[in-house]
């Protein structure tokens, strides 16, 4: 059986494989291209759930789930800037393997990538695999099981998760569990205000699905998801945040 969480988080490691370079098996790329309508557990759309989204205005500023404040980080809004910087200390650099990259191997590449000019590329081919991994306002009310007023009231109060892509919210996938007496994580009103403003969607996607050593179970780096996915406290997590916000 393949529900529409695993469908959507195959979507998830497939994108974040498209930035580490991680050989993935072909079940997950197998499953990462399912429709969530032909999983097991798919819901039909009823028509009394009309997609209302707020729209544009400065309504989604109103819901304490939505990312950056209702930033908009979709690509007509967002044209490529130039890059400027100095290069990171050691420090830093480390912190940063810490908090995004999990493995020195992986951050290298990502610099090698760079110096090779595929950067770009990579980051569209990532974008739209993190959009995989993510639902519409109509597609989370279906997961939920719920009308898509009852999903915008959660997100107003921080118990869901959204960001704006061309004036349209997007869920990630990553927030909602197999569990449907416990649909979602625990603590997301918490961890959505530790994530920084200019953190963007796609970054969030690789924090929540590395393994950090800082969390580890039963003596083995866990992912943000499966640790919050085994009850554990969300402090750990914070602190991996504050650690990348100062870098």
């Amino acid at each position: 059986m393949t529900s529409r969480v695993q469908i959507a988080r195959a979507r998830a490691r497939v994108a974040l494989a498209a930035l580490t370079g991680e050989d993935l098996p072909d079940s997950v790329h197998s499953t990462a291209t399912m429709d969530f309508a032909d999983a097991d557990d798919a819901v039909l759309v009823t028509r009394d759930r009309v997609l209302d989204p707020p729209r544009q205005d400065g309504a989604f500023t109103r819901l304490i789930g939505v990312h950056a404040g209702g930033r908009d980080f979709g690509p007509r809004h967002n044209p490529p800037r130039p890059r400027t910087g100095r290069d990171l200390t050691p420090d830093e650099e480390d912190a940063l393997i810490e908090s995004a990259f999990g493995t020195r191997e992986r951050y290298e590449a990502a610099k090698a990538a760079v110096a090779r000019g595929e950067l770009d590329a990579a980051a569209r081919r990532s974008w739209q695999r993190s959009m995989s991994a993510s639902l519409t306002l109509e597609e989370a009310a279906d997961w939920l099981d719920a009308g898509t007023a009852r999903v915008l009231t959660n997100l107003a109060f921080g118990d869901l998760f959204a960001f704006v892509c061309d004036d349209e919210l997007r869920f990630p996938a990553w927030q909602f569990t197999d569990d449907p007496n416990h649909p979602v994580l625990d603590h997301l009103s918490t961890l959505v205000g530790a994530f920084d403003d200019d953190m963007h969607p796609t970054s969030i996607l690789g924090f929540m699905t590395t393994p950090h050593s800082y969390t580890q179970i039963e003596g083995e780096p866990a992912t943000p998801v499966e640790w919050l996915t085994a009850g554990r406290h969300v402090q750990p997590l914070l602190e991996l945040l504050e650690t990348r916000r100062l870098i």
